[in-house]
């Protein structure tokens, strides 16, 4: 379906004259080969600063695979499948991190580079950081798009299955899109910040943003991935005892690991008040779990692996198999 596919989208207003999402939209390229890994790389250092935004499977910053990575010129996104790449990706990043990057929310996407790849970019602008230093109070990036550039970006594939392939075009339209915003929206909040300049909580603000980004920084560059979750933490609080931390331990390996297959059922059904009603709750037989899973699907294809965790004989499982 992608090959070296590049996609051209229309532009256009929406009927109230608010600009649509497409109204900003760039040629987007698919690499998922390292042919079209080497192309792409010098013209990103050629560009000099890149909109980087990035897709994960949906289990969180300290267990996540990173799904897509979305990288974003003034006329340009390239939408990076580190799936088929894996090998290459910790090199095109440590090449990369050379380049100054725009962020938005770079204390997530930080923590989810350092911890899988172990690289952290030379120089960061965090669009989120400076929104707030305007006054925002919810920045988010669909939000700023909106105040700042009156663009309507719709929300269907924020959280779906980026783990899939190959992917909709919808997600790849709503991966290279994230992407494009970044460099408008920068200039439209720089624009701002140099009209507000003379305010003085706005200065105040914007004078103590380099020594915010140096706090994330160093925040970044020295994580490391918690040795317990806080959910065994909760229950090793309750005094639940050894073997309830375990059988937790045991379903949130199972959750993670699920998860970053793209089994987003996993996710959704094994959340951390179904794991903690089952630990204080065991169920007594296949059929008392069974009736606890509403989906039928992935009852069907977990059950077996849950009951084998929450059986009162058998506590470990082993992910290997």
């Amino acid at each position: 379906m992608h090959g070296s596919l590049t996609y051209k989208l229309p532009r256009g207003l929406g009927h109230n004259g608010s600009m649509t999402a497409d109204a900003l939209d760039l040629p987007f390229t698919y690499v998922d080969t390292p042919e079209k890994l080497a192309e792409a790389l010098p013209q990103w250092f050629a560009a000099g600063l890149l909109g980087v935004d990035i897709e994960c499977s949906l289990t969180g910053n300290h267990h996540c695979v990173l799904a897509l990575l979305q990288i974003a010129t003034h006329d340009q996104v390239w939408l990076v499948d580190p799936l088929p790449l894996a090998d290459l990706m910790k090199p095109a990043l440590q090449a990369l991190k050379e380049i100054p990057w725009i962020v938005h929310d770079f204390s997530g996407d930080g923590i989810v580079f350092k911890r899988i790849y172990d690289v952290v970019p030379d120089s960061v602008l965090d669009t989120m950081l400076l929104s707030k230093a305007l006054g925002y109070p919810l920045p988010g990036l669909k939000t700023m798009a909106k105040l700042k550039l009156g663009l309507n970006i719709p929300k269907e594939e924020q959280d779906s299955n980026w783990m899939m392939r190959p992917l909709r075009d919808t997600q790849l339209l709503y991966g290279a899109r994230d992407a494009a915003l970044m460099l408008p929206l920068l200039r439209a909040l720089a624009m701002e910040a140099e009209e507000r300049r003379d305010d003085p909580a706005v200065a105040q603000r914007l004078a103590h943003l380099p020594m915010e980004m140096r706090g994330i920084f160093r925040r970044i560059h020295a994580y490391q991935p918690p040795t317990v979750d806080n959910l065994v933490e909760k229950i090793r609080a309750m005094g639940l005892g050894q073997r309830a931390e375990e059988k937790a331990a045991a379903l949130l390996e199972l959750r993670h690991k699920w998860g970053n297959e793209g089994d987003v059922a996993a996710v959704m059904e094994m959340g951390m008040r179904w794991i903690l009603a089952r630990i204080q709750n065991p169920p007594t037989s296949r059929e008392a779990l069974e009736r606890t899973i509403p989906n039928p699907r992935f009852r069907r294809k977990r059950l077996e692996a849950l009951w084998d965790i929450l059986a009162e004989e058998q506590i470990t499982v082993h992910l290997e198999e």
